[in-house]
């Protein structure tokens, strides 16, 4: 077979709207040369496979790609003779197959369950050959050697893997992945400029009573979203009146409402609905024909307002959408004595790579705060993930908050000793957080032992150096107002948008977080994505947008990035660890005297980011 090349799988990909990173497409091209098959075949496998499990292009997508689907599809060299290897045409038998599989799996879903096993459809569960369980091992944190620098023995559970010879053995640490603005000749050693985080709008606890909600609450809730951001619209449009969406017109009309789809599924042009606000359409839905708009972007729970015609009352024609426009920055507010640079270091979580309790990501990324020295780290969960293989086979010998605890001391002595501030943010894969619902309250350390017993000051005294802060959260520091969510919503909205055109002439990425700065909120998307558990009303005190924020940080497992969108300086800095292997964390450097003056606040910010 002839050798694959990665511009092959990329291109191929393309056709198909899928896109990977370059580390990924290496990882597709070392299962072609595994399988012994070529780039259409293993794009075919994908898109099947993608298609039938729902998932998305992620590291942990193409580990359960590798592991559950193609040793079932193709055979490996390894198990074919040499002399009876054949060179593997371009459209293969078992790519055929494959895509076979996938069409009777979704006209499957049409089925009633009794046709279904009369013809066969049902599919038997099948153990992964090579079970990641029969493999671990475990020692006692005695036996593992001090890290460099300022990482100590405490940091490590006593659960703890050996390390991973994949992370420890890569060749990248330290490359940079992308860049934002000028970073020529940059130090991003942080000039001790002394930072002061305000919160804005922290209204969650620990104590708050979640998901106690009528269901008039709700649609309240839903309700005055719709009246909100159609009131934005109406003032940023000149827009005289909204109409009754469900009344058959003959001329055209403007109405306004939020994006529903008819049926349970990815939103597609067919199956569009608008959902009027009770004051302008007594709450009606109504089919949206979009046959004459050449460019749209849509996904479910979006407010929007267009013009067209109802001519039957039950179809609406649209002809034009208002464009929904952000809202304005927010006024420097910075002392003399805090103006300047402050630099800044954002990671998410996982901290520990996949397989094991092995947090040598984490200690990583502290030797590289150690070293810059930044004037404050913002660190969003999860810290201690539910999807750890460890902790989900329940074989940790110790209880989540012992191990949380741990590391949020250490990284309290190590904002002590470097005096810059900690703002750490939690994540619904928590596993040791009290709430697993969005909003999220922020974490607690208790200042009492299991046994009722008053801590120590010195135990105490690192909570003084750390910022707990709910998700999402708007702060502002030195002036600069940050905004940030570590649920993926980016991800969620990908698997529910439906696009057509250059929408607003961005990409993928930039599109979907254009959507959350001109939806005005942090998680815009109604009905939720998977996993994720939302509290209506908490949402309307926490989850939207006060201002448009300087610097928008939005975590995904989609492609690390940074952007100027609509003058906010949006950064997905990527997870610290991506299964057994390093991730990426971003470093900021942000101007606070040029943010004063320049027309975009993104103009003054320089960021990269960084394999950990």
């Amino acid at each position: 077979m002839p050798e694959v090349s990665i511009e092959d799988i990329s291109d191929q990909f393309a056709e198909f709207g899928a896109e990977f990173d370059d580390d990924q497409l290496v990882k597709l091209k070392e299962y072609c040369q595994s399988y012994n098959i070529d780039a259409s075949c293993i794009v075919h496998e994908w898109m099947a496979f993608s298609s039938t499990k729902k998932v998305f292009e992620s590291w942990e997508s193409l580990e359960a790609f590798n592991r559950e689907w193609l040793p079932k599809k193709v055979k490996k060299i390894s198990s074919t003779p040499k002399s009876a290897r054949k060179p593997t045409p371009k459209t293969s038998r078992n790519c055929l197959d494959s895509e076979d599989d996938a069409n009777i799996s979704i006209l499957s879903n049409y089925d009633t369950p009794n046709s279904q096993l009369t013809n066969g459809l049902s599919k038997r569960q099948v153990t992964p050959e090579n079970s990641s369980l029969a493999q671990k091992r475990f020692i006692n944190s005695n036996g593992i050697s001090t890290p460099v620098g300022a990482v100590t023995p405490d940091m490590l559970s006593p659960g703890c893997a050996v390390k991973s010879g994949k992370y420890s053995s890569r060749t990248n640490a330290g490359s940079v992945v992308a860049k934002f603005g000028n970073t020529d000749n940059v130090s991003w050693k942080g000039e001790s400029c002394p930072c002061r985080v305000n919160v804005v709008r922290q209204g969650l606890s620990s104590r708050k009573k979640y998901m106690f909600q009528k269901q008039s609450d709700k649609i309240q809730v839903l309700n005055d979203a719709i009246l909100d951001h159609c009131e934005h619209l109406q003032t940023s449009h000149n827009i005289e009146e909204f109409s009754n969406a469900a009344i058959s017109s003959q001329g055209s009309v403007t109405v306004a409402g939020r994006i529903c789809c008819d049926a349970i599924g990815r939103l597609n042009g067919q199956s569009v609905i608008l959902e009027g606000a009770h004051e302008h359409s007594n709450g009606r839905c109504v089919k949206v024909d979009l046959s004459q708009i050449d460019q749209y972007s849509l996904f479910p729970g979006q407010v929007v307002a267009m013009q067209g015609v109802n001519n039957t009352g039950k179809v609406f024609s649209a002809q034009k959408f208002y464009e929904s426009i952000p809202l304005p920055f927010p006024d420097i507010n910075c002392e003399e004595e805090n103006a300047g640079k402050f630099s800044m270091v954002v990671a998410t979580g996982p901290y520990a790579l996949s397989d094991s309790l092995d947090y040598s990501p984490m200690s990583d990324l502290i030797k590289y705060i150690s070293r810059d020295q930044p004037d404050i780290c913002v660190l969003m969960g999860p810290f201690v993930d539910v999807k750890n293989s460890v902790i989900n086979n329940g074989e940790l010998d110790e209880s989540y908050d012992d191990l949380f605890n741990r590391h949020m001391h250490h990284l309290g002595s190590a904002a002590k000793r470097l005096g810059c501030k900690v703002v750490v943010v939690p994540s619904y894969r928590d596993i040791h957080h009290c709430h697993s619902v969005y909003p999220q309250a922020p974490f607690t350390i208790s200042d009492f032992t299991a046994d009722g017993l008053k801590k120590l000051e010195s135990e105490l005294e690192f909570k003084s150096h750390i910022e707990f802060v709910t998700d999402p959260c708007t702060l502002e520091v030195n002036g600069v107002v940050i905004g940030l969510t570590s649920t993926d919503i980016l991800m969620h909205m990908s698997k529910s948008e439906t696009s057509v055109g250059s929408f607003s002439g961005m990409d993928r990425l930039g599109r979907l977080t254009q959507h959350m700065l001109r939806q005005h909120s942090y998680y815009p998307l109604y009905p939720v994505g998977d996993g994720v558990n939302l509290d209506l009303e908490m949402w309307e005190e926490t989850g939207r947008m006060p201002v448009t924020p300087h610097v928008l940080l939005v975590p995904s497992d989609l492609k690390a990035f940074i952007k100027d969108i609509d003058g906010c300086c949006c950064i997905n800095p990527g997870r610290l660890a991506m299964g057994q292997s390093g991730g990426t964390f971003g470093q900021v450097i942000i101007d606070t005297k040029k943010l004063k003056t320049a027309k975009s606040p993104a103009a003054s910010i320089s960021a990269q980011i960084v394999r950990v």
